[in-house]
């Protein structure tokens, strides 16, 4: 009898860890590792290589002035020859006067500008101001504002065919107040710039066929110069840089690449390659060129920059969703109706917590855009019931 109550206690003891262990594993399962799944998406990403350079013009410094020199017209502004372009002060009215000549100025370029519809011109102001901050155009911000106080915000009581002549009498009599100010006037036409920082003689003839060392030495130490600001007379502008020879190897005189600029200037625009240059040291000079938005870059010299290479293209899957098999092969599981789908994945680039995956419209497999990865899951094996 004895021994019967034992073996029933033994018994029961089997049974009671059997359906605890049942019990916890399946709590485990459930609560634990849960069934996650991801949709797969579409991705792109941008092969850069980043780059630190420098931007050449053509330009020409503006004859020294004292130290009082104030410019009468806006940064990035397109000057003709001879035109005023600074004055120096010379007494205690000359900065209440070199205000009024650039008003003046901006007001007599307006007017000349219309048709004589001043409702047109109200409206053609508005919009201008609108598209320059769209833009982010602020060169002419001064000369905008000016616009929208003239055609909205006076009387109208003076015509322009009346206020043209009358303010060009005034001109003319600002300018002769030679007491007061001498006028600095541009030898040329161009784009004006009051940054002067020294390294306005490298031209863009110095850098053909130029070696990484000889164009180092060029921005080693600026050359001292003053002037009243200068002018960039030619629209094209060079963007120059050392990049690697492996680099370098993605890049060929007369195509386009799209270079991204950063840090001070941001700014994005597609770009002719001008040169690449001789090897030195495993490194070469790259030319790049633009012929827009010289009012932009007219002040700006030292710069970085992300040269496109190319765009690559795939699905993106979560890191947690690829395996790795004993042999290498990389793989995912798709859910395919109520079970699993081993997929083999070749992997593009790494993208953050991600992956970038070739789509399978190129390899032959199931794993599209909107397919369902299975992220994580339970003893996951290909042809699992799953759903």
């Amino acid at each position: 009898m004895k021994r019967s109550d034992l073996f029933i206690r033994l018994t029961a003891g089997v049974l009671f860890l059997a359906v605890a262990s049942y019990v916890g594993v399946y709590i485990y399962n459930s609560l634990v590792v849960t069934f996650v799944t991801s949709e797969a998406i579409g991705y792109s990403i941008e092969e850069t290589v980043p780059t630190q350079g420098y931007i050449v013009r053509t330009e020409t410094v503006l004859s020294d002035a004292g130290s009082s020199v104030l410019p009468i017209v806006s940064e990035g502004e397109k000057v003709a020859q001879g035109q005023a372009v600074a004055v120096e002060l010379l007494g205690r009215e000359a900065l209440e006067t070199a205000e009024e000549i650039r008003s003046v100025n901006m007001r007599i370029a307006q007017l000349e500008s219309l048709g004589g519809d001043m409702e047109v011109a109200a409206l053609q102001s508005v919009v201008s101001l609108s598209r320059a901050v769209h833009s982010g155009d602020l060169s002419r911000l001064d000369e905008l504002s000016l616009s929208i106080h003239a055609h909205i915000f006076t009387d109208g009581s003076i015509a322009p065919s009346d206020e043209l002549p009358l303010l060009r009498e005034r001109l003319r009599a600002l300018e002769s107040r030679s007491e007061y100010m001498r006028a600095v006037r541009a030898p040329v036409s161009g784009t004006f710039s009051q940054t002067v920082d020294g390294y306005e003689q490298i031209s863009p003839d110095a850098l053909n066929d130029i070696l990484p060392s000889r164009l180092e030495e060029l921005f080693a130490e600026p050359s001292y110069t003053v002037g009243a600001g200068k002018l960039v007379t030619e629209f094209r502008w060079y963007y120059v840089t050392i990049l690697d020879v492996a680099d370098a190897a993605h890049m060929a005189a007369g195509s386009r690449m799209t270079v991204q600029f950063s840090g001070v200037f941001h700014a994005e625009f597609v770009m002719l390659v001008e040169s690449v240059g001789r090897r030195e040291d495993g490194r070469c000079v790259v030319v790049f060129s633009s012929d827009i938005n010289i009012h932009n870059v007219a002040a700006l010299r030292s710069l970085r920059a992300d040269v496109v290479l190319g765009t690559i293209n795939g699905i993106r899957v979560p890191r947690e969703a690829i395996h790795l098999d004993d042999d290498g092969t990389t793989f995912l599981y798709l859910q395919s109706g109520v079970r699993a789908e081993r997929v083999d994945v070749e992997i593009l680039r790494e993208a953050g917590d991600s992956y970038l995956v070739r789509d399978g419209s190129e390899t032959g497999t199931p794993l599209r855009t909107g397919a369902t990865i299975i992220v994580r899951a339970n003893d996951l094996f290909h042809g699992k019931v799953v759903g």
